[in-house]
């Protein structure tokens, strides 16, 4: 089962946890423009959990400290290697555009527009990040321009969630 919940922080960030956990920063909320782009946001969030990115991680992290023993990882051992994932080891760049993919399809089942992630990204591409050799994640304009390409042109702007009318309570209840 998935667990959301919001966290009160101005950061624009969103997170997941092994155990289905999910979080949300208020101050992701506060820039996305349509519930569309939120929920473009959290299936690429569930598209990590679906596609194990954090247990692969934490068996590669076991193995690493050589606590993975025929016995099998003790409980609290795996809780705390779960959680310095979850908070200090980004995702790699094959696992945020497997999640990317894997969150068009979730957002598409779920019968909102295919366009709000990548919607929800180009507004983020004129924040300042790391020269992508530096970073653990693709550049933003490479995921915008990569979901695209996968989004069937007539169906981009197809579903639930792009009215910002409609989406302008949930601002509201931010200030």
């Amino acid at each position: 089962p998935y667990r959301f919940r919001l966290v009160n922080h101005r950061q624009v960030n969103a997170f997941t946890t092994m155990g289905g956990f999910v979080y949300v920063n208020t101050g992701l909320l506060a820039i996305a423009d349509s519930e569309a782009e939120v929920a473009g946001v959290l299936a690429h969030e569930l598209g990590h959990l679906d596609g194990r990115h954090g247990v692969k991680k934490l068996q590669q992290r076991a193995i690493q400290q050589g606590i993975l023993s025929a016995a099998g990882l003790r409980r609290n051992q795996a809780i705390q290697l779960g959680v310095e994932l979850a908070l200090r080891r980004p995702n790699s760049r094959q696992d945020e555009l497997a999640a990317d993919e894997l969150g068009l399809g979730i957002v598409d089942r779920a019968g909102y527009a295919l366009i709000g992630l990548p919607r929800f990204l180009e507004r983020l591409m004129n924040q300042a990040e790391p020269p992508t050799i530096l970073s653990t994640h693709p550049s933003t304009a490479d995921r915008v321009e990569r979901l695209l390409s996968k989004i069937p042109a007539d169906r981009a702007s197809q579903g639930d969630g792009l009215d910002p009318q409609a989406y302008r309570w949930v601002k509201d209840q931010l200030r």
